[in-house]
């Protein structure tokens, strides 16, 4: 799921990123991810209801009982030996064998979108584990678009960059893809070959991204990308990646309260 990024490349811009800005620091000034941004690489709405987390711990596990039709304290069984539900969140895998288990076609159809969302979007650092809090927005499938799922996903991302700036902090989670496809789009010194592409669709499956090993490789490449970094200057940056008029593809949206971070 992770081998087209290059987490070297987002290693080194996420220290630079200031969470008391939700912005990079270059040694030109700052620069940030923004909704138009999510709406030219995913492709998903940016515009619409928004989504929260209020709801409670158990309101949330008894909605992931309800989802595969039994207790979620049992084990998945199977291959896997861990628990359906484990420190509040989702078993993934099990979710998509249970999903056609069950041969109810709405709950097929729930259980993979879950999966797809929470292992695109809302990433978290177990990798194999769902927020439950997104299955709350997908009961009714017919209002899967109301919801600004593009403005959600960047706000998670916000949030899980300022917690991998924490000292002692590891790894990195969130919509990684968003954000390595948009350093791609206005830094052209770490861009990979590109594809052609029809104008509508999602511009981070246009990049060809090489499988990059680990370990002293990435190493060498982290100290390259630092080193790039702090040589950058303003006339390193495609300023207007989509266009000069690429902010008029998008409803104009108006938002009073914050965005979810789940």
């Amino acid at each position: 799921m992770m081998q087209h990024l290059d987490m070297a490349l987002l290693s080194a811009f996420v220290e630079r990123w200031q969470p008391d800005t939700n912005t990079f620091h270059m040694p030109f000034g700052e620069i940030s991810i923004l909704l138009h941004d999510v709406h030219h690489i995913l492709r998903i709405p940016v515009n619409g209801e928004l989504m929260g987390d209020e709801a409670s711990p158990d309101i949330l596990k008894s909605a992931m009982s309800g989802l595969v039709r039994i207790s979620v304290d049992a084990q998945v069984g199977g291959k896997w030996k861990s628990k359906w539900y484990d420190n509040g969140a989702m078993h993934a895998e099990g979710l998509l064998v249970r999903g056609g288990e069950l041969k109810i076609k709405e709950m097929e159809v729930q259980c993979y979108l879950f999966v797809l969302l929470g292992s695109k979007l809302f990433v978290d650092k177990s990798r194999d584990r769902l927020r439950p809090t997104i299955n709350l927005f997908l009961k009714d499938h017919r209002r899967l678009t109301d919801y600004a799922w593009g403005a959600s996903a960047l706000a998670y991302l916000y949030r899980q960059l300022g917690v991998a700036t924490r000292a002692g902090s590891k790894g990195l989670c969130g919509c990684l893809t968003l954000l390595q496809a948009w350093i791609y789009e206005y830094f052209p010194l770490f861009r990979p070959s590109q594809l052609p592409q029809s104008l509508d669709a999602p511009r981070a499956s246009s990049w060809i991204s090489p499988r990059l090993p680990g370990g002293d490789d990435a190493r060498q490449r982290l100290a390259c990308y630092r080193q790039l970094l702090d040589e950058l200057s303003a006339d390193d940056v495609t300023w207007t990646p989509y266009g000069r008029d690429g902010h008029t593809d998008i409803p104009r949206s108006l938002f009073t309260g914050p965005h979810s971070l789940f």
